[in-house]
């Protein structure tokens, strides 16, 4: 990492909701919670095993990377697009691939709850922090995403517009976080094309083509099983798994933030609707309200 000093993201355990919305909700600062969702049926139920037995046969979207393609030192956006094949398979194939085929990248990656799983999502309670906000609006990336992969998988630098709680069910994940002066000014998002994307490869940054990046400071947070990181909207963040892990990231947004931000959500809105019209060939929510890039000539879409 080419950085001089990395800031370590605040623990709190089970803080009053109070105290969240004030300290960090509304001043957009990240924080990591430990010790409020112990009581969550999935906590105690979720495993590659109880997602093989009791939903093995349901169809889910993976992004598929081939031996050599992602791994330790070799995990930029660019080498990201290029790569990346999404195709549809049994969720029981994957946690078969997971098992057995740790050498490839197949990522169950952002797969909405609402259409798949029937029953799953009694396993998680309204999440603490969350109550009193705006939890779903209709064509928005948001409510609550699955997440089952491999360790070792990397999701580059990038910002989502919408507060976000990433959650620990099984294993740990490291993730590495930006403010949005230095997103703005120092991780050069919107000059890639995929626009909430930094083109910078976080383990090998080519400071000649991105100066800027020697000036970040970034923030690093590692959750374990029952923790769960706020991540304010706009600010830059990578998420490695640092085992095979199940997580759930759940977006949400106050009211008064919403009331500030009309202008800029239905903009978000309208062209993450026209990019989800325009890669068409794909009938999959994940693929409307978070489109891969269109398919390469040769390449499984």
């Amino acid at each position: 990492m080419p950085y001089d000093e990395i800031l370590q993201i605040e623990t709190l355990v089970r803080p009053r909701e109070e105290d969240f919305q004030k300290h960090f909700m509304d001043q957009e600062r990240p924080v990591k919670i430990a010790g409020a969702l112990g009581h969550w049926p999935a906590m105690q139920k979720w495993s590659l095993d109880y997602f093989q037995e009791n939903f093995g046969d349901e169809t889910i979207g993976v992004e598929c990377f081939e031996p050599g393609q992602r791994g330790p030192g070799n995990n930029s956006p660019q080498g990201y697009v290029k790569h990346l094949r999404f195709q549809e398979m049994k969720l029981g194939e994957l946690i078969q691939i997971l098992r057995n085929k740790p050498e490839l990248m197949y990522y169950m990656a952002s797969h909405p709850f609402r259409k798949t799983f029937p029953g799953l999502r009694k396993d998680l309670l309204v999440h603490p922090y969350v109550k009193r906000h705006i939890e779903h609006i209709p064509g928005a990336h948001m409510d609550s995403y699955l997440w089952i992969g491999p360790k070792g998988s990397h999701t580059p630098m990038h910002i989502d517009p919408m507060p976000n709680f990433l959650t620990q069910v099984m294993g740990r994940k490291k993730v590495y976080l930006f403010p949005p002066e230095q997103a703005r000014k120092n991780l050069y998002i919107g000059e890639f094309e995929r626009v909430s994307y930094s083109p910078v490869d976080l383990e090998n940054p080519d400071f000649d083509k991105y100066p800027n990046f020697r000036y970040c400071t970034p923030y690093e947070a590692i959750i374990e099983p029952g923790e769960s990181l706020h991540i304010p909207r706009n600010w830059g963040h990578c998420v490695i798994s640092m085992d095979v892990s199940i997580s759930v990231s759940t977006f949400f947004i106050s009211y008064p933030q919403l009331l500030k931000l009309v202008p800029e959500f239905f903009g978000e809105v309208v062209k993450r609707a026209y990019e989800g019209w325009r890669w068409k060939n794909m009938d999959n929510e994940r693929a409307g309200l978070n489109p891969p890039p269109p398919p390469r000539s040769g390449k499984a879409s």
